[in-house]
């Protein structure tokens, strides 16, 4: 019954979903140079609030409470949404590195280091987890451990979508509707 949006200015709220009441408002971490900005969009799993910022953060916050439970440096502004699945946080950040956090500490499980900054969202699907990068490259890569399992030469903002039949990735100019070999 919660909607969960971040803002430019920092804030992360829980609104009721059928009136659009604030049932709660929290903010990023202070730093040196002020409050980082809420551009990704939230994720939520295991009554966790995972989302990205400016200040080259991932956050998690209590999903009833808003309290902070943990941050994680990523070494670049985090524009792209988190993708959650089973206990782990993907994300990318501008630094060029792509990582796998657990969900419920926020300890590095694996890190993974792209040829461009990324600032698109993760998806996962079955197990396989796509990001793409500035420099027009989509990766694919296992999700329990990092491992490269193949990239194209297209990509930039989003990943990949699917449905029963294909794979969507979405180039910079193009949708590739691709099947497995």
């Amino acid at each position: 019954n919660r909607l969960y949006v971040g803002t430019y200015d920092g804030y992360l709220y829980a609104l009721h979903a059928a009136t659009g009441k604030a049932n709660w408002r929290t903010r990023t971490q202070d730093r040196l140079g002020g409050r980082g900005y809420l551009y990704s969009t939230p994720a939520v799993a295991y009554g966790r609030v995972y989302i990205g910022s400016t200040d080259h953060k991932v956050y998690s916050f209590g999903a009833a409470s808003g309290k902070l439970i943990w941050s994680k440096g990523t070494g670049g502004y985090v524009y792209g949404s988190p993708a959650v699945w089973q206990k782990t946080v993907y994300v990318g950040s501008y630094s060029g590195r792509f990582y796998a956090l657990d969900a419920a500490t926020g300890d590095v499980r694996w890190r993974f280091r792209a040829d461009g900054d990324i600032s698109g969202s993760a998806t996962v699907l079955a197990g396989v987890v796509y990001f793409s990068t500035f420099k027009n490259r989509t990766y694919a890569l296992d999700a329990r451990t990092g491992k490269v399992l193949w990239t194209y030469a297209d990509g930039k903002y989003a990943g990949v979508v699917a449905d029963r039949e294909r794979l969507y990735l979405v180039g910079h100019a193009r949708v590739y509707g691709m099947v497995e070999r």
